[in-house]
């Protein structure tokens, strides 16, 4: 028994090492991308940059009305995205962390979202990866007994076909290349410009919108 302990703790290791040096071969960028988009700052951006239709969208993670929103929404403004007329600029915040079981759960989940952005260079993955944690069976509980462990999260990328050193960064936890806490700093910062400053909350042209209104309505084609 204790040999085979010590040999699974071996592979771990191992793991973890493989993980590291291909992080240090490639080198994190610093930014995060999908697809075609071209995020900068704080922001995961998701779609064409040149889309007409263009919001910033705030969210938390653990967040029970940010999940109502994705529920509702997520699916039509995906099909927005695929088809070239919206990009989205997530902004997540963590405004809920301390309350999840875990005590870090949003940061995990900001962590493990940036990293399959900036591991599949997708749009399509990274916003059903972004919808996969606000599904009503997936999305944990605020001040619940439980959340989403890392492998878990990383079980989650897999289904929506981030590729597997996304998979592996997000097993290992370890925060390399993006830090959760200061984008969702900066970003809380940023949603305290308006007078509401609660997530959900969509911004059109630096302008929050009621998110209950058909805003995509409002955007062009």
């Amino acid at each position: 028994m204790r040999a085979r302990s010590t040999s699974q703790s071996c592979k771990a290791v191992a793991a973890v090492l493989g993980v590291l040096v291909a992080l240090i071969m490639c080198g994190p960028t610093g930014l995060a991308h999908a697809a075609v988009a071209a995020p900068a700052g704080d922001a995961l951006s998701i779609g064409d940059p040149d889309a007409l239709g263009q919001i910033d969208l705030y969210v938390d993670p653990l967040c029970p009305f940010s999940g109502k929103f994705m529920r509702a929404q997520g699916d039509k403004i995906g099909k927005r995205v695929e088809d070239g007329t919206l990009r989205v600029n997530v902004r997540f915040v963590d405004f809920l962390d301390k309350y999840s079981a875990s005590g870090a759960y949003d940061s995990r989940a900001i962590y493990a979202a940036y990293v399959v952005a900036d591991q599949s260079r997708s749009s399509d993955v990274t916003w059903h990866f972004i919808e996969a944690i606000y599904a009503k069976d997936t999305q944990p509980k605020e001040g619940g007994p439980t959340d989403l462990s890392n492998d878990q999260l990383a079980d989650i990328a897999n289904r929506v076909g981030a590729p597997q050193l996304a998979q592996d960064l997000i097993r290992v936890g370890l925060p390399i290349g993006f830090d959760a806490h200061v984008i969702a700093a900066n970003n809380l910062d940023a949603l305290h410009r308006f007078p509401d400053p609660g997530v959900p909350r969509v911004v059109i042209n630096d302008q929050p919108v009621d998110e209950d209104s058909d805003w995509l309505a409002q955007l062009p084609v």
